[in-house]
């Protein structure tokens, strides 16, 4: 900001689940949770010092919703947001790992190296494509290939984030079921991680070649 007189606006939104390059999704949001009502502080800091000042939020004086409403809302919405950052970040581990396996690939032609990779790039691909529709490239693709957890965790976010009011009695269910439909696939990712990663690196260590990491 340039010095003088400035304006910024929030939005009240926090900030959105974990996406991840060429992510598409169907019904979907990747918007946070909005504020609920009560008592924030803004901060304007300069030349390295800071200045705070008290802030209420207060909602809507022409809704029904009570301030217990807004704030069950939000935090419901803040939970399935850090599911849909929990499948997403699987889907960006696995991609990682994948990058490093096909790096380490083009290095050597060593044929014990290509089986175990193989081996852990099938078994990682087949949690990625449970977690996301790997199959989508543009918006209209969710028409043709089933959503998968990720989009169904981001479709109930949108859900629960509409409008100003306490979530209706179905939503918590149906978040346990992705929940735990979610926790099978991460699972697996470490299954797959604690038992064909050491392989692999094992055959990279043989050849000299960086272990692959995963991070």
């Amino acid at each position: 900001m340039a010095a003088g007189l400035n304006r910024t606006t929030w939005n009240l939104d926090y900030p959105g689940p974990t996406t991840f390059p060429g992510m598409v999704l169907w019904g979907a949001t990747t918007s946070g949770p909005t504020a609920p009502p009560g008592p924030y502080q803004v901060r304007l800091t300069v030349d390295g010092k800071s200045q705070t000042q008290p802030l209420i939020v207060k909602r809507h004086p022409l809704r029904s919703a009570t301030d217990a409403d807004l704030k069950e809302q939000f935090d419901l919405a803040t939970q399935i947001r850090d599911k849909a950052s929990e499948a997403n970040n699987a889907v960006i581990l696995i991609r990682s790992v994948k990058q490093q396996v096909k790096d380490r690939l083009a290095k050597s032609t060593d044929s014990q190296l290509a089986d175990a990779a193989g081996k852990l790039t099938a078994n990682l691909s087949a949690v990625e494509e449970a977690i996301y529709q790997v199959k989508n490239q543009s918006s209209q693709d969710p028409l043709n290939f089933p959503i998968r957890i990720n989009n169904r965790i981001a479709s109930l976010l949108r859900v629960v984030n509409t409008g100003d009011g306490k979530p209706i009695a179905s939503i918590d269910p149906i978040f346990q079921d992705l929940v735990g439909e979610l926790k099978v696939q991460t699972d697996k990712l470490q299954q797959v991680l604690a038992a064909d990663l050491p392989g692999f690196n094992k055959e990279a260590g043989r050849l000299k070649l960086e272990p692959v990491a995963a991070k």
